[in-house]
């Protein structure tokens, strides 16, 4: 019986990794940036917290639709 535990533990790391690999894929997917550690950041490290949302905000701006009359933007061929 003493030996049950750590083989336990040792089973559970797999499956813990596991867990992991499959919320990085889903967060990539989904394209939520969110930290699993974002409530711990935002406990002791405010400012920081404040920063990345500020960074997720200007993320998700979509590009300013120009005003009728302003002059067309001039797109450069890469290249060329």
């Amino acid at each position: 019986m003493e030996f049950l535990p750590p083989v336990l533990t040792f089973l559970s790391l797999p499956l813990f990794l596991a867990g992991f690999a499959w919320y990085a894929v889903r967060a990539r997917r989904t394209g939520s940036g969110q930290s699993l550690l974002a409530p711990i950041e935002e406990i002791w490290d405010p400012i920081a917290h404040k920063t990345n949302i500020e960074i997720q905000i200007e993320a998700e701006r979509q590009p300013e639709t120009p005003a009728p009359g302003d002059p067309p933007v001039l797109r450069r061929r890469s290249g060329t």
